[in-house]
C-alpha cells in the first residue's frame, strides 16, 4: 500500500524521481485503511493521502491539494479524465447543539446504527452526501483529521461554512498577547488537531459564542465581525473581555503515565470516569513500533482518541468498544484520550499493547 501510494503521488505531482515520506495511520471505523505522505518536489513539499479497502488491496481514494483526486486511482485511466468523486462534497459547520452537548456520528443513516464518533458545534466536515431514512434526513460526512474518518449525522445539525448562520448573542471580545507580526490560528475545531482555516492579528474584535476545555487547554468558538460572519475556533488565553475570563471553570480531566513492567510489551488495567470527566494516557513509544488499544466493559457513551508526539491526531474520537491496532511513525509520548460523555460513571479495563 505505502508504495503504491508512493507511486501515484508521484504521477499526481508529475515527478517520478521526487523522494516521499510515507507513514502508515492504521484502520479508520469503517475499516478502511489510512496513508498520509509528504512529496519533496525542487521548490516545495507536498501532502497527500490514500486510501484502501478492508483488505489492502484496492486503493478507494486518493487526496492531494484539499480535494479528492480519484481520477488518479491506479486503474482509473488517464489522470485527469475521471469523474467527480462524493469526496469532493462541500465543506459545512456542525450548529444547533446545546451548550456542553455533542452531535453523535454513527455507522450508518439511522438511530439504530452504532456510535463511532461525536462533533461539537463549529467543528467543520465535509459532506458527502445526504438521504432520508426514517422521516430524517441523514449526511454522510468526513472529518477533516489525517485519517479523514467518515461517518453519518442528522443532516439538520449541519450548515454550509461561509454561510450566514442566524444571529447568537455572545460578548463581543479582543484578541491581544500575539506576539509582533505574528498571527492568532482560527481552527476547525476545538484543538490543534483541527485546520487552519483562517488567522486574526491582534486588536481584532470578535463575538465569542462559547468556550470549552479540551486537554489542558481551553478553546473558545468564536464568530468574525463580518458580512458572512465566518465561525471557528481559537485558545481562550489570547481573548480579552469574555464573560468569566477571570473564573476558570473546575477542571474534569487528569493525565497518567503508563509504565510496563520490564521485559513486557503491555499493560492491563482498570479505570473509572465520572460524567464529563477525561483521562489522557502518556504511553512512550518508538517509529515503527505496533500499538493496539482495547477498552472492554465500556459503556456506550465513553469515547477516545489518540494523538502523535508531534500534536496531530492519529486517531480521531470512536466508541470505546472500537478496537485500534495501527503502525506507529513517531518516537515520543503518544496521548490516549478517554472521555465520558454520558451523564454517569462509567467503569471499564484497558488493555494497552506496544510491539
Amino acid at each position: 500500500m505505502i508504495n503504491e501510494c508512493s507511486s501515484v503521488g508521484q504521477t499526481y505531482f508529475r515527478d517520478f524521481t521526487a523522494r516521499t515520506d510515507m507513514r502508515y495511520n492504521g484502520q479508520r471505523v469503517d475499516g478502511t485503511h489510512a496513508i498520509n505522505g509528504r512529496i519533496f518536489l525542487e521548490t516545495r513539499f507536498e501532502d497527500f493521502a490514500c486510501s484502501y479497502n478492508r483488505n489492502g488491496r484496492r486503493m478507494t481514494e486518493f487526496f492531494a491539494e484539499g480535494r479528492v483526486q480519484n481520477a488518479f486511482l491506479p486503474g482509473a485511466g488517464s489522470a485527469g479524465q475521471g469523474s467527480s468523486n462524493a469526496g469532493q462534497g462541500s465543506v459545512v459547520q456542525v450548529t444547533g447543539l446545546r451548550q456542553g452537548d455533542t452531535l453523535n456520528v454513527r455507522s450508518g443513516p439511522g438511530t439504530n446504527n452504532r456510535i463511532v464518533g461525536a462533533l461539537s458545534n463549529g467543528t467543520s466536515v465535509r459532506n458527502l452526501g445526504c438521504q432520508m431514512q426514517g422521516g430524517t434526513r441523514w449526511c454522510q460526512i468526513e472529518m477533516m483529521t489525517d485519517m479523514r474518518e467518515r461517518g453519518w449525522v442528522a443532516g439538520r445539525y449541519l450548515t454550509l461554512a461561509g454561510a450566514a448562520p442566524a444571529p447568537e448573542a455572545g460578548p463581543v471580545v479582543r484578541v491581544t498577547g500575539v506576539a509582533a507580526n505574528d498571527v492568532l490560528n482560527v481552527r476547525a475545531g476545538p484543538g490543534t488537531r483541527y485546520g487552519v482555516i483562517g488567522a486574526l492579528p491582534n486588536g481584532a474584535s470578535v463575538r465569542n459564542l462559547g468556550c470549552q476545555t479540551q486537554g489542558a487547554a481551553r478553546w473558545c468558538q468564536i464568530e468574525m465581525m463580518t458580512d458572512i460572519r465566518e465561525r471557528g475556533w481559537v485558545n481562550a488565553r489570547f481573548l480579552t473581555g469574555q464573560a468569566g475570563q477571570a473564573t476558570q471553570l473546575p477542571s474534569l480531566s487528569r493525565t497518567q503515565r503508563i509504565r510496563f513492567q520490564p521485559g513486557a510489551s503491555g499493560t492491563e488495567f482498570s479505570d473509572s470516569l465520572p460524567a464529563g470527566a477525561t483521562v489522557t494516557y502518556l504511553l512512550g513509544a518508538r517509529n515503527g513500533q505496533t500499538l493496539s488499544v482495547e477498552l472492554a466493559g465500556a459503556a456506550p457513551n465513553l469515547f477516545y482518541r489518540i494523538f502523535n508526539p508531534d500534536g496531530r491526531e492519529l486517531l480521531g474520537a470512536v466508541n470505546a468498544g472500537r478496537f485500534y491496532r495501527g503502525q506507529l511513525w513517531q518516537s515520543g509520548d503518544y496521548r490516549i484520550e478517554v472521555m465520558n460523555r454520558g451523564g454517569r460513571s462509567v467503569s471499564y479495563t484497558a488493555l494497552i499493547r506496544v510491539r
